[in-house]
């Protein structure tokens, strides 16, 4: 077999291991997706109740730089769904997610308590804050990057974006007293994205990879 056939042979060998993984892998990807994500494409937690007798409820700042310096900027690839629902049915209740600086203007010298972070909910570890106010009612306000609020489950979605933000959870006529349940998603679509073009590249490459072997080992016509 001559140089160029070997080497032929040597690379069709590899895309064709190349295909194989990529089928394989993207099927699996697209198999767990599909089983760990709802209807809308969240992966979501199991509900939490939260209850406090202040009058908020409030995740410390997450901060988020999708910028990965100055050459890509990722936001928007990723969308947070929370889901609330009130367990005192004469209350109405609020969610919405704000900006670290309109946050603490808003509660300021008002009696809240904040938890570690967004996903630990059902390990909450709460810090209490003592105020002498009482808050706005927070319908009201104009500073919320999202809001949602009346009876029955509310649902939030927020596109992460670059900067600092904090969930809050209210009553929606802004009274003391928070008890609520609380359920967390997160829809990452480059999942799937990755996912399809596994599945769709591996065939190909395989094609390739059939015909790159078939050859380097056809023998040449005997004249």
């Amino acid at each position: 077999m001559k140089a160029g056939k070997v080497l032929l042979l040597v690379f069709g060998v590899l895309v064709l291991l190349i295909a194989a993984v990529l089928i394989v892998s993207g099927g699996a990807l697209l198999g767990v997706n599909n089983a760990l994500t709802d209807r809308e494409g969240f992966y979501t937690t199991n509900a939490v109740r939260l209850e406090k007798d202040s009058y908020a409820i409030v995740t410390e700042p997450i901060n988020t730089d999708l910028r990965m310096g100055l050459i890509w900027d990722w936001s928007n690839l990723t969308t947070i769904k929370v889901e609330c629902s009130g367990n005192d049915l004469a209350k109405q209740i609020f969610v919405g997610l704000v900006g670290e600086s309109d946050l603490k203007a808003y509660l300021n010298d008002v009696e809240y308590d904040d938890i570690a972070n967004w996903l630990t909910l059902s390990r909450a570890d709460y810090r209490h804050h003592l105020g002498n106010s009482e808050p706005a009612t927070p319908a009201s306000e104009t500073f919320w990057v999202e809001s949602a609020h009346g009876a029955g489950t509310q649902t939030l979605e927020w596109e992460v974006k670059t900067g600092s933000y904090s969930l809050v959870l209210m009553n929606d006529d802004g009274t003391a007293g928070i008890d609520v349940s609380v359920a967390l998603g997160m829809k990452v679509p480059l999942v799937a994205g990755i996912a399809t073009g596994f599945v769709i590249a591996g065939p190909v490459l395989l094609i390739i990879g059939v015909i790159m072997v078939y050859l380097a080992a056809r023998r040449p016509r005997t004249p």
